[in-house]
């Protein structure tokens, strides 16, 4: 057993919390930018393979303030690294610092301005490499290498008002990265927030949904995803995890078959997605193909004002919609879509009575001319632009 923390976007940690207690993980506790939990390997491995709304898992090692490089430096080298890593393997070192822009610039101290403090992310991965070097040549005679793009060990060190968490990475690449997102499009969400959205907005996958904006397709893929059970992970070649001494082979294979066996054939409830833009319905289709679940959703060629419960759901059956509409990053966008805005405030609310629709508004401006009263609001953020889950019972 031991602990891990989950990190997610700010705003959906309830969301990754109750996906970790349904993978069987103890003390799970959500706090601002994840969800601490324990485990055993066995349940971390679940994880790593389930997990739809994460993006990374980490093994905690050791907190310590590290006001400067010298203390940071000798905390790190206080770390057992001897119990994770040999001369013969190598590691890489992530570093970030919250609410600095310096962890994007890099830079080392010099001469006229001296280090006070951990300004530079660069700076400390290279000296938390440095301190686990010293302690490995110290113990075993000799230091492993540096191998930034695919290393035996990940260390992760996060700097936050003054002190240092350094961490195993478990998952290597971020867990938004499915693989199925190949073609580009214009902002789209990433996959760990649209699957969040799905999970927060409590959809029952016996429950027709629709998106009628759907661009490239990622909120209905991510949903048809949970509905044929179809475990994120298994689409990935390798996670970090499967590198450390305590890896168990027979394990891992026996978590990913029972994954497999899993799956559904088919969904028990249709999919739907439709949008004016005939390039990104082709895009969604393609996407759809790459995550495996295009025979579940139904897309097609529509514009917002054509928009009506899909004809091929049972007659008076109650759906749900779920969009995320542009936001306008320009006056001039903001204007023109103020028309969009109004005529989905007035297609919900003429043609799908009965119905619960959610909108992801990440322009609260916008949002209000659709007209409708929420009924409930959720704080999420798109990457950095605040935004506001809207559920509005039609």
């Amino acid at each position: 057993m031991h602990d891990y923390f989950a990190v997610s976007a700010q705003g959906i940690e309830p969301a990754t919390a109750a996906e970790l207690t349904r993978l069987g993980a103890s003390d799970v506790r959500p706090v601002s930018g994840g969800v601490h939990f324990s485990a055993e390997l066995e349940t971390l491995f679940r994880a790593c393979l389930w997990l739809r709304t994460a993006s990374r898992i980490l093994r905690p090692l050791r907190e310590f303030a590290a006001g400067t490089a010298e203390m940071l430096y000798s905390q790190t080298r206080r770390v057992r690294w001897e119990d994770y890593l040999d001369p013969t393997k190598t590691l890489a070192v992530h570093a970030t610092i919250e609410g600095s822009s310096a962890r994007r610039k890099g830079g080392k101290p010099t001469a006229s301005r001296p280090q006070q403090g951990i300004h530079h992310s660069m700076f400390a991965a290279l000296k938390i490499k440095d301190a686990i070097v010293d302690r490995l040549r110290r113990e075993q005679g000799a230091r492993p290498n540096v191998d930034r793009h695919d290393p035996d060990l990940l260390v992760n060190a996060h700097f936050s008002g003054g002190r240092c968490s350094l961490s195993l990475d478990a998952v290597g690449t971020s867990l938004h990265e499915r693989g199925y997102r190949t073609e580009s499009a214009p902002a789209p969400l990433k996959e760990t927030l649209a699957a969040a959205i799905i999970e927060l907005i409590g959809w029952d996958v016996s429950v027709p949904l629709y998106d009628p904006l759907c661009g490239s397709g990622t909120l209905l893929i991510e949903a048809a995803m949970k509905s044929l059970r179809i475990a994120p992970g298994l689409s990935r070649a390798r996670f970090a995890c499967q590198r450390w001494p305590d890896y168990d082979g027979a394990l891992w294979q026996s978590v990913c078959d029972v994954a497999r066996r899993e799956q559904l054939a088919a969904t028990p409830a249709p999919l739907v997605g439709s949008d004016a833009d005939a390039a990104v319905v082709g895009t969604a289709q393609i996407h759809a193909g790459r995550a495996k679940v295009e025979g579940a959703i139904r897309f097609f060629v529509q514009s917002v004002d054509e928009a009506q419960p899909p004809g091929d759901l049972p007659a008076g059956v109650p759906g749900v919609i779920v969009t995320n509409p542009p936001y306008g990053e320009r006056l001039g966008d903001e204007v023109e879509l103020e028309g969009l805005y109004r005529r989905l405030g007035q297609v919900l609310s003429e043609r799908f009575v009965g119905w619960t629709a959610w909108v992801l508004a990440g322009n609260l401006s916008l949002a209000r001319h659709i007209g409708l009263t929420a009924t409930q609001k959720l704080k999420l953020f798109n990457g950095p632009i605040p935004c506001r889950l809207l559920r509005f019972d039609l």
